[in-house]
């Protein structure tokens, strides 16, 4: 019991740091942009940067963590995500930061995978949803806080301070990282005999994952038509069908895709991306319309969006696990994508003039929502993983997570775009913009609704032992 809460202290306060890191950094940016004299399309690599190489990494976490051991990779990355951290705020120009960033996305990649996997091996199947909750409690609570704090160390110190503040806090983390974590996670894991290196699947998963991620930031501004957007997205997908094809075949690839062979695996990974792209669409999209559209400061805007994250931090905190206990993950995710669905596509009703406690309350409605189907995905989604593959599917279903991430955010800012462009762009009247922001918010909650029905696919009695309960099924296979 007391491992299990060492495990849940050092993961939650690594990703606390990361998701952090990345919210204050995209505030500093335009502070980036005139510290180095350069324009928004050049300081925009200070964050894509950091992306691409963390996509790239993910995919091969699961290898590195069975043949080094979870704790090692962990706290490898966790020291390298640290100490450049420490070189970002040292650095001296713009070439100099992007390359750090590059660097320090490296060890930000290998970290949520890494500590999930040893997160889900520590805790048994019934107690998972404490679990998912505590990870959840971090994801939340970081973006509340990141562009409030880092707005904070803008105005008042330097931005050099966004980097230099995961010293102190990374510092923590390594020492307990040291000191609490198992060289083995346990005796089931695959650590030790992970297999000769699979250079073609790291090569094919880093090429097609990053390319891609990379052709959806660029995308909406690029124009999706253009021949640079065209050919990297050939590259990306002939990377991503070459990638299947060789894992496939391969006896012990870098990323086991025959992982999702298993029905209940498979259905988590189809449904999720939907949920992740509108949950995370609409993140954006909601400073665009009232920053851009409305004029309020940043911190008004930060201030609508942190009801939901009090509204997911509730939810699962007071409800989750009992609610995932009695009611199961089937009908929680599609009473809960639903909802989701319905209170993000509402902000579509948002006029020039809807009150911001309006926007609150609608705010902390979907975080209420998307709690429910939150606290469902991670609590089930490796439900009937082995222990000893727990470490390649968190790779997986990081790779997915990371794509719809992305994809949502670029579908989002495309459809603005494009209805900004029909009626003169940002010059036009506030009245005749307003169409734009509406819409985004209307596509990002028509991502969600597929997931409603891909949700009917699940099968309750999959998850039983992450319920507390075992059908005689479930008690044959243990």
């Amino acid at each position: 019991m007391l491992y299990r809460t060492r495990v849940m202290v050092v993961y939650v306060l690594a990703v606390f740091m990361t998701v952090m890191d990345g919210t204050m950094v995209n505030v500093a940016l335009p502070a980036l942009a005139k510290e180095f004299g350069v324009a928004s399309t050049e300081i925009e690599w200070v964050a894509v940067g950091y992306l691409l190489s963390l996509a790239a990494m993910i995919p091969v976490a699961g290898w590195l963590a069975d043949r080094f051991g979870s704790k090692r990779v962990f706290v490898t990355a966790l020291v390298s995500f640290v100490a450049i951290s420490l070189a970002c705020g040292a650095a001296q120009t713009l070439d100099q930061l992007v390359a750090l960033r590059v660097l320090q996305g490296i060890g930000g990649g290998l970290l949520t995978p890494v500590g999930s996997a040893m997160l889900f091996r520590a805790y048994p199947m019934a107690e998972r949803a404490k679990a998912a909750i505590g990870v959840l409690s971090a994801v939340v609570i970081a973006p509340a806080i990141g562009p409030v704090l880092g707005g904070i160390l803008i105005d008042n110190a330097s931005w050099r301070w966004i980097f230099f503040i995961n010293g102190p806090m990374g510092a923590v983390a390594i020492a307990l990282g040291l000191l609490w974590l198992r060289g083995r996670a346990t005796d089931d894991s695959n650590e030790g005999i992970a297999g000769r290196f699979d250079t073609a699947g790291f090569l094919l998963s880093a090429i097609a994952v990053s390319v891609l991620v990379y052709t959806l930031t660029i995308g909406p501004e690029e124009g999706w038509t253009s021949p640079k957007v065209l050919g990297l997205a050939a590259v990306g997908t002939l990377a991503a069908v070459s990638l299947v094809v060789v894992e496939l075949r391969h006896k012990q690839p870098m990323l086991n895709l025959r992982l999702l062979q298993d029905r209940h695996f498979q259905t988590i990974n189809i449904l999720s991306p939907f949920v992740y792209a509108g949950f995370f669409g609409w993140i954006i999209v909601l400073p665009l319309y009232m920053q851009t559209l409305r004029g309020f400061s940043a911190t008004t805007s930060g201030l609508v969006q942190a009801p939901q994250a009090a509204g997911i931090f509730l939810l699962s905190n007071l409800l989750g696990r009992r609610l995932y206990r009695v009611i199961g993950p089937r009908r929680l995710m599609i009473a809960g994508s639903a909802l989701t669905a319905f209170f993000t596509a509402s902000f579509a009703l948002a006029t020039l003039d809807t009150p911001v406690q309006v926007l609150g309350a609608l705010s902390f409605g979907r975080g209420a929502s998307v709690g429910l189907v939150f606290v469902s995905i991670q609590t089930a989604v490796y439900a009937t993983t082995s222990l000893a593959d727990t470490g390649r599917a968190t790779s997986v279903f990081n790779t997915v997570r990371q794509v719809a991430y992305t994809g949502g955010v670029a579908i989002a800012v495309t459809v603005i775009a494009a209805r900004l462009s029909s009626v003169g762009g940002d010059n036009a009247a506030a009245a005749d913009r307003l169409g734009a922001y509406q819409a985004g918010f209307l596509t990002c909650g028509l991502l969600i609704v597929p997931a409603v029905v891909i949700s009917l696919r699940l099968r309750d009695h999959d998850v039983a032992a992450t319920r507390g309960l075992l059908s005689p099924r479930d008690t044959d296979s243990v």
